[in-house]
């Protein structure tokens, strides 16, 4: 879903979105975009903020609240990084200003579409650990273990792909976009996930990435 009030932009994003095998719903007011919202599934939403009758944010806290996990793509004019930060605490997926190219917000689409992946199901078990991601909720041996943001979200990229190996370059790229990080980030939060979750959780191929085990 495309959630745009300026007709030339959402004319622009469609076509480029078409143009390499998206299909695209592209709405103009926060009333279009919630209603269809309650009836149709989508892989991705990216949403304008300034929308004629209403903040755009008001539907990503919707969404938020209602446990929809639906990656959101923030593209707005607004660059402040006080406002990055409140809409990543929100619950938005990645963040990119106006004006923009059009292949690095295809590259985004593409990483947010493929991290939500194939859905693992309401409840997934894992030796003593549960993983609930319509709840965002992980408990260990009955009790409620507490990830960050960046912890689940790399918990939920493997959950995604359970049983098989991801390479950490791709596991980095849906998690944190096109923003750069050191080079050791993501073993410090797989180090934490194991730490909280227990050591054979996530296994290690060195050399090439991850494997979450199946069991």
């Amino acid at each position: 879903m495309l959630v745009e009030d300026d007709t030339a932009q959402a004319t622009a994003i469609c076509d480029l979105c078409k143009g390499h095998g998206y299909a695209v719903d592209p709405v103009k007011t926060g009333v279009e975009a919630n209603e269809m919202l309650l009836t149709e599934t989508y892989d991705c939403i990216v949403l304008d903020l300034g929308l004629p009758d209403s903040n755009g944010e008001e539907i990503l806290l919707r969404l938020r609240m209602r446990s929809d996990l639906t990656p959101v793509l923030i593209l707005s004019g607004r660059n402040q990084p006080s406002e990055r930060t409140r809409l990543i605490t929100a619950g938005a997926d990645d963040f990119m200003s106006k004006p923009y190219y059009g292949m690095e917000l295809l590259a985004r689409i593409s990483n947010l579409t493929r991290r939500r992946g194939q859905s693992p199901g309401p409840e997934t078990v894992i030796g003593e650990v549960v993983i609930r991601p319509g709840e965002r909720l992980v408990t260990r041996n009955g009790n409620r273990v507490n990830l960050t943001r960046r912890e689940y979200a790399v918990l939920e990229y493997l959950l995604h792909r359970r049983g098989k190996l991801v390479i950490k370059q791709d596991v980095e790229l849906s998690v944190y976009g096109f923003d750069f990080i050191a080079s050791n980030t993501l073993e410090v939060y797989i180090s934490r996930i194991r730490r909280k979750l227990g050591q054979d959780l996530i296994e290690t191929v060195r050399g090439f990435g991850y494997r979450l085990k199946e069991k």
